[in-house]
């Protein structure tokens, strides 16, 4: 379907807010240090430009298989999302605890 000019103009600035907001949560990771402050930047590009991207599916091609499988991603995203930042802050923990554990039978 071909959008008229308004649409297609919300289709490229939602496509171009996606796009900063995953730029700007990579720059965050090359910046942070440490893994529980890097975990917190994974967040934004999979929800807030999953969004952007399905919103402007949306408005691309209207009400239909597309859009409706562009909000199911967003909905896996918006559940999957918290419980693998949890799952990988968690698995860092226990392999620090057990490094630590390690060095200290090692003295």
């Amino acid at each position: 379907m071909s959008p008229d000019l308004p649409a297609g103009i919300g289709v490229t600035l939602l496509l171009c807010f996606a796009l900063a907001v995953c730029a700007l949560s990579c720059l965050g990771l090359l910046l942070m240090k440490g893994v529980y402050r890097k975990l917190h930047y994974l967040a934004p590009p999979a929800i807030l430009g999953c969004a952007a991207i399905a919103a402007a599916i949306g408005i691309q091609e209207g009400f239909g298989a597309a859009t409706i499988k562009a909000v199911l991603v967003l909905l896996v995203l918006v559940i999957g999302n918290p419980v693998i930042t949890f799952a990988a802050a968690r698995a860092h923990y226990l392999r620090e605890e057990h490094a630590k554990h390690q060095k200290e039978e090692g003295r």
